[in-house]
């Protein structure tokens, strides 16, 4: 490769986008869990808003009581604004580095910015399930740790509603064993909406760490009951999908999930996708690369996930 003196940096920026995006997604072998749990969409303002509302009752149906058809509100419900922040790094790359012929080098750390972008990614939304037990602050990105109804993801004290401070949990402190998973599955059914009516929750997910993926597994996968000698049946067999995250940075807690739910309400925006660009300097013979984006993410309600720190 011949690049001359005054439009090396031009030539130069399409073999570094390809690395820096091969380096992105591993030449396509990897893929992000993100738009797997999460639901992510775009924006175009600098943050959005969402204010939650409350759920019809499931009283008041008889029409026979009254002879006239019962009217219903949904009572106001808190609000959550996810405010999207932005994100950079780069590397400069010296003209005598082409004229050297060390374009490995060079490409090299164009892949390598890529492959530090999805990572930052990754384990920015692996941040919100790490940070799931805590209740206030703010993350490494600066993003609040607690919900709308001011604590964390997965608490023992979220209230039902602004107009009700009754409370309700989704955290408990059970090891991920085959009869935990069903005691689990159970207090997460039980959960109700913001008049105390039980809703239509269906758990479908377990989301572990590396460190409890084989136990998962033996749950998941042993048609007969791992714990007995009497061929008794397990029921737990193929009714939840196991997801690994070895972003996950606690060996103990392990997640329930309603998938349909969570991805109603744990939202990832887009405000700028991941970009990649350069910037010649004239005088000094150097080119700055840099990767650039901007999102936010969060969830408005809690009852998609049920938490458990065995």
């Amino acid at each position: 490769m011949v690049l001359a003196a005054s439009n090396w940096a031009e030539l130069l920026t399409p073999q570094t986008r390809e690395a820096f995006f091969a380096g992105f997604t591993d030449d396509g072998r990897r893929s992000s869990l993100i738009p797997s749990l999460y639901k992510v969409t775009t924006s175009e303002r600098a943050f959005e808003e969402h204010l939650g509302v409350g759920q019809f009752s499931s009283g008041g149906w008889n029409f026979e009581d009254s002879g006239r058809v019962q009217y219903d509100d949904k009572n106001k419900g808190y609000l959550k604004r996810f405010t999207h922040a932005e994100f950079a790094k780069g590397f400069i790359v010296q003209r005598k580095l082409v004229d050297d012929n060390l374009f490995p080098e060079i490409f090299g750390d164009a892949r390598d910015l890529g492959d530090s972008a999805f990572r930052k990614r990754e384990k920015s939304g692996a941040a919100l399930f790490n940070n799931a037990l805590t209740d206030s602050g703010t993350d490494d990105e600066g993003f609040a740790i607690a919900g709308p109804d001011a604590v964390g993801l997965c608490s023992q004290a979220h209230p039902y509603s602004p107009l009700d401070a009754t409370v309700q949990s989704n955290e408990g402190v059970l090891a991920l064993t085959k009869a935990n998973l069903a005691t689990t599955r159970q207090l997460h059914m039980a959960l109700v909406d913001d008049r105390g009516d039980i809703l239509n929750i269906m758990p479908d997910t377990i989301l572990v760490p590396p460190e409890l993926e084989d136990d998962a597994l033996v749950i998941m996968r042993s048609a007969l009951d791992p714990a007995s000698a009497n061929n008794a049946i397990n029921p737990q067999s193929g009714r939840f999908n196991v997801v690994t995250w070895h972003y996950l940075t606690d060996a103990t807690i392990w997640f329930l999930i309603d998938s349909g739910r969570m991805k109603r309400d744990l939202i990832w925006y887009e405000r700028i996708p991941i970009e990649f660009d350069r910037e010649a300097d004239f005088d000094t013979f150097q080119t700055k690369f840099r990767a650039y984006m901007r999102y936010s993410r969060g969830f408005r309600d809690y009852r998609w996930i049920y938490a458990q720190n065995g």
